[in-house]
């Protein structure tokens, strides 16, 4: 018999999947002032109004920084890649990217969501999140 491992995940409230079981990411949109932040929020950073709706936003982006990560919590995998992404939506996201070689990375590289197992917590369970990979000359 398989055990089955259970799996954490660590930004559950700001994804969502599609039908297609792809990965979107959820953030706010201010209907008072038009702002557009990443994670969700109740309440909007730019104007404090509480007129605030979840949607999805962009699932594809231009890598903007990054750095490769030598230390991490006990249990997850190193070493790994930290980088930010600025996504057409004009919301900047901090994620792992992965499938990577940081030699090869370049500002404005394109890159596209996806899922990543980034280790295990200390009860043994998987710990995934979203996270961007390099996308190819036919990903967008």
């Amino acid at each position: 018999m398989t055990e089955v491992l259970e799996t954490v995940n660590l930004a559950a409230h700001a994804l969502e999947t599609g039908s297609d079981g792809a990965p979107h990411l959820l953030g706010s949109r201010c209907t008072d002032c038009e702002t557009i932040v990443f994670p969700p929020v109740e309440v909007c950073p730019d104007c404090m109004s509480e007129n605030v709706e979840r949607r999805r936003i962009a699932d594809r982006g231009m890598l903007y920084s990054w750095s490769v990560v030598h230390v991490a919590p006990r249990g997850w995998t190193v070493p790994y890649i930290a980088a930010y992404v600025d996504l057409p939506d004009g919301v900047r996201v901090f994620a792992h990217l992965v499938e990577a070689d940081s030699a090869k990375l370049s500002m404005d590289m394109k890159v596209k969501l996806c899922m990543a197992t980034l280790g295990e917590d200390e009860d043994g369970a998987m710990v995934e999140s979203y996270a961007f990979t390099p996308a190819g000359e036919g990903d967008g």
